[in-house]
């Protein structure tokens, strides 16, 4: 189920990508009734390995960076920054995807780059302007924290 729904989020953010790049066309453009007027201005995150890997975490001490990883992600999405995320379900230097919501690209870089996996320099980020459909009917269903 959770592979499906990162399937349908990257398709639907490459699908709106195509929207913006026909959108920032003149007006006069003959593809313009065509292009969804719904669209907001969002960051993507690309969350990846470094290259080459300098460093791989410490099995030892993996479950602790990656509560520190999830912790992370979680206090971003309560605080309304990542408004969709996710891993991604194959082993490549992409690690994982994030819409980042903030006033400038400046704030966004310094959310992607505020993960503890980036700040350990096990993993690096690169962030992107994109407009996509308004994502605000987008949430995420955390268990509670004991």
């Amino acid at each position: 189920m959770k592979t499906h729904w990162i399937v349908c989020t990257v398709v639907s953010i490459c699908l709106s990508l195509v929207g913006v790049l026909l959108a920032q066309a003149p007006a006069e453009n003959p593809l313009a009734p065509y292009i969804p007027k719904n669209t907001k201005p969002y960051y993507l995150d690309l969350l990846m390995l470094k290259d080459p890997a300098t460093s791989d975490i410490p099995k030892e001490n993996k479950t602790e960076w990656m509560q520190k990883h999830l912790s992370y992600i979680r206090s971003q999405v309560e605080a309304g920054k990542f408004v969709l995320v996710g891993p991604l379900t194959e082993e490549s230097r992409l690690r994982g995807i994030a819409v980042i919501q903030t006033g400038s690209l400046e704030e966004a870089q310094r959310v992607a780059n505020g993960d503890p996996l980036v700040q350990a320099g096990y993993l690096e980020t690169e962030v992107h302007p994109i407009m996509l459909e308004d994502l605000s009917g987008v949430k995420f269903d955390y268990p509670s924290v004991n």
